[in-house]
């Protein structure tokens, strides 16, 4: 009987022949020799289709597979249907990595039989007209950080700080009966971004056993010298924060860290996302934000460990003031105007606090969210 191959690679190709051969050569120049390369062209319009044809003629490790364009999610779950290795990775076809990338991957998962193997990345800095820069992308690595490597096999539970870091789901590899056990796939959204988080959250929610490698294997591009600039519909953050909610009550996963490591990073996307919208679009992000807060358990941002006092105070405001929206989005401004303004609003901002502690409402609570002090704006409907 034929051995199945030890990793099975998976690489969804949409309009990036610039990067494809790059990533391509990095994949076949890997030291465990043994593994599966799936192919993955998603209706590419330029020249993708026919690089994927010609190394797939070179090398017998290669499955080309084309067909009709889907989006990001329905092209890695092609290659996840067509996946026959003992596990399973995602390489996304403008980035590249390590020639040791997987034997050390696969070394650890053998080593210590574990659902998933995580490991670090850097970040390649691809910006037009500058100079390609590596920056790395180490969580525990700072002697400040509050985070504590896991030295050891581990669960979400025990580390729920990964939900708070970038998703990176392609800087693992998944045993694929696991995969194959709890069907999980990625969302398919047509046109759509960020269909990578619900696959993180399921993956590490239900793995029973996590290793990670703090080592970076991984380059991933980026075209921005600011991530935030990338982001082009400033919906979707908010469209994706649903989604994994409803599936972790599903779920009944109802830890506490693990709830407050997500609200973490979802009010870094409420950062991010003031900081890229343009003035028109202020009204909609204000709804959106709103009802994002609005879904955060505020005794869990209230008490929770991981949640830091800038954080607490991040939410409080965006939750009650709505004055501390147009504060954040006025920050990035260069006009004369901007401390005038600042100032202008920040006494506003006290005095919303100074009505709060009067009244004796608890921030987060149905009281503060019916209040007429916090419901200046009428907003339309999220879906508009």
């Amino acid at each position: 009987m034929k051995a199945l191959p030890k990793v099975s690679i998976i690489v969804p190709i949409y309009g990036v022949e610039k990067y494809l051969r790059q990533c391509l050569d990095s994949i076949l120049a890997q030291t465990l020799k043994w593994i599966e390369i799936i192919l993955v062209d998603d209706g590419s319009l330029d020249k993708c289709p026919q690089i994927v044809d010609e190394y797939a003629a070179q090398d017998r490790r290669i499955v080309a597979i084309h067909q009709a364009n889907g989006g990001y999610g329905k092209a890695c779950n092609t290659g996840l249907g067509k996946a026959t290795g003992e596990y399973v990775a995602i390489v996304e076809a403008d980035d590249f990595i390590v020639p040791d990338m997987y034997k050390i991957l696969y070394a650890a998962a053998k080593k210590h039989n574990v659902d998933v193997v995580k490991s670090a990345f850097n970040i390649y800095f691809d910006i037009p007209n500058r100079k390609p820069k590596i920056g790395g992308y180490s969580w525990f690595s700072s002697s400040d950080s509050p985070y504590k490597k896991p030295w050891k096999i581990f669960t979400i539970t025990e580390h729920p700080e990964f939900f708070y870091f970038h998703p990176s789901i392609w800087s693992c590899i998944y045993r694929r009966d696991f995969i194959e056990k709890h069907r999980i796939r990625i969302e398919e959204i047509p046109g759509a971004g960020w269909t990578d988080n619900l696959f993180q959250v399921q993956t590490l929610c239900l793995a029973e056993s996590i290793f990670y490698i703090e080592k970076p294997l991984y380059y991933w591009r980026l075209a921005y010298g600011d991530d935030a600039l990338s982001l082009k519909d400033f919906t979707i953050p908010f469209k994706r924060t649903k989604t994994i909610h409803r599936w972790l009550n599903s779920q009944n996963i109802f830890d506490e860290n693990v709830w407050a490591c997500l609200y973490k990073r979802e009010l870094a996307y409420i950062h991010n996302v003031l900081r890229a919208i343009r003035p028109m679009q202020l009204k909609k992000a204000i709804f959106w934000i709103r009802e994002c807060i609005g879904d955060m358990d505020p005794k869990v941002i209230n008490a929770n460990k991981f949640i830091n006092e800038t954080e607490r105070k991040q939410y409080r405001r965006a939750h009650s003031c709505y004055y501390y929206y147009y504060y954040r989005w006025i920050r990035r401004l260069n006009s004369p105007l901007k401390k005038v303004s600042h100032f202008i609003l920040s006494i506003r901002i006290r005095k919303c606090f100074w009505f709060v502690n009067f009244l004796g409402i608890q921030i987060g609570s149905k009281e503060s969210r019916k209040h007429p002090h916090f419901t200046y704006l009428k907003l339309g409907n999220a879906s508009e």
